[in-house]
């Protein structure tokens, strides 16, 4: 890219992402590394020979694409996408089309549906706002955001034994209200299981994927997620639970308030900040590191967030959200991503910053194959 920069045949999207990474270095003290050093004085040097003369002879853009901007406004106002691989730094902005999960769910006819107690299915997406279920005494009404609330009638009794299921397809997070107030924000490819209305002793849901939890406070009635052999008590906290079987391990991120994680004879307790690592393959199968809070929510603001983590693990994020098959051909590259990008940017331009740093993507359908340049 730098030497098509240099060459000046760069296209708008190349000057941008160097453009946005002169700025970063700029702003950042401590951007530069040993690492990164050579690759900066190289564009810097660059940027001084050939920006002008770039801008100056694009007589077909738009002004304002090049427009210099600090970087961190300039992030904020464009969703860009950040990615550190192998050392360097990439930036793109934001493709500004047709939502992510709209365009998923007509693309692969997969929808968040909520299935009740007597078996009936209904079509979230499609279901408009108002009361779409009432079950002994619970109604379930659809918001005008596309919130899904419970209630319960006053003059009715509510059934706590009807079992509810909530399911997201990829490429779409839904949130609901739960009877007790409590509110979850469920992200793609996951399910939670839960009472029409909850009990008088407890309140106890099931989770498979991952789910971010603000539960209403309630000391006569702890509130119990589980999540296969794993199981996390709160009274009342905001929290993020990563459960997808896929991953292996399961974590619990705690932003506010405090939970306890049990395992098997094993429990934890997590403080805000901290996140509880289930790993059923390791001696020390249950312990609590400190946590990055802000990487593990990033998906309820719609953004992927990666910190030093392998090609395989970014992959897995990206196929529950676009709906893909990954397959490697050859050597798994030893690659780690740090950085992050807007759920909302269409596919190929995730996987064209992706091979920059030494892999390439061969596409048949939704099969994404994975093989090795080096």
């Amino acid at each position: 890219m730098l030497n098509r920069y240099r060459s000046g045949i760069a296209t708008r999207e190349e000057i941008s992402f160097l453009e946005a990474w002169f700025d970063l270095a700029d702003s950042e003290d401590d951007f530069i590394t040993a690492e990164n050093e050579a690759g900066f004085d190289s564009l810097k040097a660059a940027m001084k020979d050939r920006i002008d003369m770039k801008i100056a002879n694009a007589d077909n853009l738009q002004p304002a694409l090049y427009r210099r901007i600090p970087v961190r406004r300039w992030v904020a106002a464009a969703a860009m996408i950040v990615l550190i691989g192998a050392g360097t730094l990439f930036l793109a902005r934001k493709s500004f089309h047709q939502p992510a999960q709209q365009r998923l769910a007509s693309r692969n006819n997969r929808v968040p549906t909520l299935r009740l107690a007597n078996g009936t299915v209904i079509t979230l997406d499609s279901t408009a706002a108002g009361k779409i279920a009432s079950q002994n005494g619970v109604i379930i009404s659809k918001e005008k955001d596309g919130t899904l609330v419970y209630s319960s009638a006053p003059a009715e009794k509510s059934n706590a034994d009807q079992e509810n299921v909530l399911s997201t397809p990829a490429g779409m997070k839904f949130k609901i209200i739960l009877p007790d107030g409590s509110r979850v924000w469920l992200n793609a490819v996951s399910t939670l299981k839960y009472p029409a209305a909850f009990g008088n002793t407890g309140r106890v849901v099931e989770l498979e994927g991952e789910a971010y939890f603000d539960v209403a406070q309630d000391p006569d009635r702890p509130f119990i997620v589980k999540s296969g052999a794993r199981s996390v008590h709160v009274l009342g906290t905001i929290f993020n639970i990563n459960a997808y079987p896929e991953e292996g391990v399961s974590k619990t991120t705690l932003i506010q308030g405090s939970v306890k994680v049990v395992y098997n004879s094993r429990s934890v307790v997590v403080h805000p900040g901290q996140q509880a690592i289930c790993d059923p393959n390791s001696n020390n199968y249950l312990h609590t590191v400190n946590a990055d809070t802000e990487k593990e929510t990033a998906w309820t603001n719609n953004m992927f967030s990666f910190k030093n983590d392998s090609l395989q693990s970014v992959l897995r994020d990206v196929a529950r959200w676009y709906n893909v098959v990954i397959k490697y051909s050859g050597h798994i590259p030893d690659e780690r991503f740090s950085g992050e990008i807007s759920r909302s940017s269409q596919l190929k331009d995730v996987l064209k910053i992706l091979e920059i740093n030494g892999v390439t993507f061969e596409i048949k359908e939704n099969v994404i194959t994975v093989i090795n340049k080096n």
